[in-house]
């Protein structure tokens, strides 16, 4: 059985729209297959390819350019590839598959969308009504997905609003390995400046519905580690990780930016989702 967020078959990449493209940033490994038909592609396309990827044995990868970014990156947003083909079918599995995850737990898969990305972020803010998922073509809330293993309470997010509280989370958010030198320079601002924060917080006007759509879809996304670190530690962590995204987005005004940062940071990292766990 597979399981989706009541947003997930709405999901279309924003292409040359998107301000945040996935296309720079991030390391491109090329599958197996994929590297395959690479080396076996004929013309100046297949060329253009061979030239673009670093070989290490078993293992292909592109080769960015100075700036980070995919070499078949067009000025306008857009792939190269795609163009020069007219299909998708040209992309490697993690250009094609992302921001889509895929993730076993026992019989079941559960699927989903990245908050990296910014229009992952747009489809989860779009709706007031309660975060539901699919289940054998039932639309169903979270308690229902995890048989009642969090406690009420652990499924609403109350807003703490006070220094201490804003401290230590701060605190907490430092002891990760930063993704670059924005992230560091803004949580070094925010640390600064916790008075500031309180303030913010406290003059922050939110939609309670929206804060627990966001703090269910981050429990669904780690519903892998229930088993091993229970329900009381990952409770703690997603509620830790929606006051987070409350604060950054009170005090910058953007509060998808400050989902869609947040992920970056935490969610594509085991270490980073390890050290916030314990």
């Amino acid at each position: 059985m597979t399981i989706y967020p009541d947003f997930y078959d709405a999901f279309r990449c924003a292409a040359s729209r998107c301000r945040h493209t996935c296309c720079r940033g991030w390391e491109i490994d090329i599958d197996a297959d994929t590297a395959a038909r690479y080396r076996a592609l004929p013309g100046p396309l297949g060329d253009r390819l061979r030239a673009a990827i670093d070989w290490d044995g078993d293992t292909a990868s592109f080769r960015l350019a100075e700036d980070e970014r995919c070499p078949f990156l067009r000025d306008d947003g857009l792939c190269d590839l795609i163009r020069e083909t007219g299909s998708e079918d040209v992309l490697c599995d993690v250009c094609a598959l992302h921001p889509r995850f895929f993730t076993e737990v026992g019989d079941v898969t559960l699927a989903g969308l990245g908050l990296c990305c910014e229009e992952a972020c747009r489809l989860l803010l779009a709706s007031r009504a309660p975060l539901t998922f699919l289940a054998e073509d039932r639309a169903v809330p979270l308690s229902a997905l995890t048989g009642c293993a969090f406690a009420p309470e652990q499924l609403r997010f109350q807003p703490r609003t006070d220094a201490e509280t804003a401290r230590a989370l701060l605190e907490a958010y430092a002891r990760t390995e930063p993704i670059d030198d924005a992230w560091t320079a803004q949580l070094a601002a925010l640390r600064a400046d916790v008075p500031g924060c309180v303030r913010a917080m406290e003059a922050y006007a939110y939609d309670g519905t929206v804060l627990d759509r966001i703090l269910h879809y981050i429990l669904y996304r780690r519903l892998d580690r229930l088993e091993t670190d229970g329900p009381t530690a990952l409770a703690r962590y997603a509620q830790d990780a929606v006051q987070f995204v409350f604060l950054t987005a009170a005090v910058t005004g953007d509060l998808p930016e400050a989902i869609r940062r947040w992920s970056e940071q935490i969610e594509y990292s085991t270490e980073n989702v390890d050290v916030l766990l314990q």
